[in-house]
């Protein structure tokens, strides 16, 4: 367990009037700020909280505790509703541990819900995992429901206002119905800018019983990352070690090269890149049992302890252009990296085919049917394929077909699609390739891509 304590000019009590009343603190001089003035400056005017890290802050997480018809530690209240008909509460010897655990049930007619929660002191950029162990009986959404069951957060500033209000909860765990046996399942969320204050508590606004045993709520430990900004990445990296200025220059020279070539003037976010100093560092940080490069797609983050990995870059700079099948979008990566690394994708194609260990590349359009395929043939052999229909066809007709099969998995489909874009059959268009390919004259000796490894 570990305490933090940010210490600023202004020695404000905003969270622990908060925490003690459950109500905003006093605003006193910042009442004469415009709003955006406020929010700018609450920032550094207020202490931020003492937090504890790496430990579970929930009191009595088994409910094994009462005082009379309450859990010690819990505070009850109404999350929603306005009407006469309280969903009911209550304790239950329905445990996954212990004695007891704490029920929440809907009728058809429910139409006020009850949760209880617990309020913890938090900081921006922190991250949280909470869970709970969950059992359900006869769950179903009635006219009038929601279909909100489980263990939520919500985050609150410094005056009690909910940071943001979109959605009924910033962050919950996956939702269940019907009748399930007990389950765990952890959620991870990042507190975000403006938040001193998290509320987690369970909820059920169905009808039928869903009972609740061992929730958790943990602060993990922040990294305070060093950190590089160029056009497309920020390169992260721990003060123990620091990333390599020839392997940024490098990366960043390779991705503004393939931005250009394939008129990428902006991407949405920003590409992280997080070096670490070892591998025990790597997998105790990510709680990972082996260490192994891991991008997250949909964030645009990639974490390695290796300081150049130009294969996962360019999935990442080339993510918002769309999601095709696989042979086609690891295709457009290789052929990148074949121009980077100087591999000759025609010459190695070449050989292969001479060897007849090719397939038809519509076979290799299924997702399945790719997971069976020899990546060390296929990935080379679509690689190919797509520098050919660039050189002969143009980059934009390329990239019209790289958007319009996102998504799509299914063999006809992309046929019908390939067929709209270069006005031919997606099978005559292989053909020609392979023609293409057997009177391909290239050079045996650039025929340097590894034969295993680098294709994954």
């Amino acid at each position: 367990m570990r305490r933090h304590i940010w210490k600023t000019s202004v020695a404000a009590a905003a969270v622990a009037v908060l925490l003690m009343a459950g109500c905003g603190g006093e605003k006193k001089e910042q009442e004469t700020l415009d709003e955006t003035r406020r929010e700018s400056h609450r920032e550094t005017l207020e202490e931020l909280p003492e937090i504890e890290t790496g430990v579970n802050l929930i009191v009595n997480p088994g409910f094994e505790e009462w005082d009379g018809y309450k859990p010690v530690g819990w505070t009850t209240k109404i999350f929603t509703g306005e009407g006469k008909n309280l969903s009911f509460y209550g304790k239950s010897d329905k445990a996954r541990s212990g004695e007891s655990s704490f029920y929440l049930r809907g009728t058809f007619n429910t139409d006020r819900w009850v949760v209880v929660m617990q309020r913890f002191p938090v900081r921006p950029g922190h991250k949280i995992v909470f869970s709970a162990d969950i059992m359900t009986e006869d769950i179903k959404q009635n006219r009038g429901q929601k279909d909100n069951l489980g263990v939520y957060v919500i985050f609150f500033d410094g005056d009690g206002q909910r940071v943001n209000d979109r959605y009924f909860a910033d962050a919950w765990t996956i939702k269940r119905t019907g009748t399930n046996s007990w389950l765990r399942k952890d959620k991870e969320t990042e507190v975000p800018d403006g938040a001193r204050i998290v509320e987690v508590g369970v909820l059920n606004q169905m009808t039928g019983y869903a009972y609740f045993d061992e929730v958790s709520l943990v602060i993990k430990e922040k990294i305070d990352w060093e950190s590089k900004d160029s056009k497309f990445i920020t390169y992260n990296w721990f003060e123990s070690r620091p990333f390599p200025p020839e392997d940024m220059k490098r990366m960043s020279g390779l991705i503004e090269e393939i931005a250009k070539e394939a008129g990428i003037k902006e991407i949405e976010g920003r590409i992280n890149y997080f070096l670490y100093p070892d591998d025990e560092t790597f997998m105790k940080i990510l709680e990972r049992s082996m260490c192994r490069t891991i991008a997250i797609w949909e964030k645009k983050e990639l974490h390695d302890v290796k300081s150049f990995n130009d294969h996962e870059i360019i999935h990442l700079i080339l993510y918002d252009l769309g999601f095709p099948p696989v042979g086609l979008s690891k295709g457009f990566v290789f052929y990148f990296r074949a121009k980077y690394e100087d591999w000759d994708m025609h010459i190695r194609s070449k050989r292969f085919l001479m060897q007849k260990q090719i397939p038809a590349l519509y076979k290799t359009i299924d997702s399945k049917k790719w997971r069976m395929a020899d990546y060390s043939v296929v990935v080379p052999a679509w690689a190919s394929f797509v520098e050919y229909l660039i050189d002969k066809y143009g980059m934009d007709k390329f990239k019209e077909l790289y958007a319009i099969t996102s998504g799509i998995i299914e063999e006809e489909e992309f046929a019908k699609r390939f067929r709209d874009i270069y006005g031919f059959n997606f099978q005559e268009a292989d053909r020609a390739w392979r023609l293409f390919i057997m009177r391909y004259e290239g050079d045996a000796a650039a025929d340097t891509l590894p034969d295993a490894g680098e294709t994954q």
